[in-house]
């Protein structure tokens, strides 16, 4: 038996239920792997390469757009990270609050501020804060709650709009 659009393929099948069973799989596979697939497919892959042309348009937008802007084009200068609370090796009693706080100056302008808590003796993040001031100068104010027993290191990030970053790290215990 030649299933019609199959010129090479034939099947023999002994049984007729088996057989009406088994055309009706394979059509349906068929359908879907011929009728379905290579034009998607095709359409796709076309698409593709066709616009393969305007790659250098394209690349050339994203460097002009990921490129340094006149006011970050020059700037070298890192944010400067004042943390006023906690200081460096001090020490709260289990259940009092660590309130972190501090300032951030930068010559043109802050894009990001990130606040990490952490677990000296594990490493387990316990408080990743992230702020986005709109200006050259922000300040910041967080807190958790001091276990007794732990060590935190708190390490708070800044980042101005051509990425120099500045960083200041204290660690604190919990008694």
């Amino acid at each position: 038996m030649t299933i019609s659009g199959c010129n090479t393929i034939r099947f023999y099948i002994w049984v007729e239920s088996a057989k009406r069973h088994f055309v009706a799989r394979f059509m349906s596979y068929r359908w879907f792997l011929f009728q379905c697939r290579p034009p998607v497919l095709r359409g796709f892959l076309f698409s593709i390469f066709e616009s393969m042309k305007y790659w250098p348009v394209l690349l050339l937008l994203i460097m002009a757009s990921c490129s340094k802007d006149g006011d970050t084009a020059n700037d070298t200068t890192s944010p400067v990270i004042v943390l006023s609370n906690p200081s460096d090796g001090q020490s709260f009693t289990a259940g009092q609050a660590i309130t972190i706080s501090g300032s951030v100056t930068d010559d043109n302008s802050i894009a990001e501020i990130h606040v990490h808590v952490s677990n000296n003796n594990t490493g387990v993040l316990l408080m990743d804060v992230h702020l986005y001031p709109a200006g050259a100068s922000a300040s910041f104010s967080q807190s958790l709650t001091a276990a007794a027993g732990v060590t935190y290191k708190i390490q708070v990030i800044a980042k101005d709009k051509a990425v120099n970053e500045g960083r200041s790290t204290v660690l604190v215990s919990g008694n």
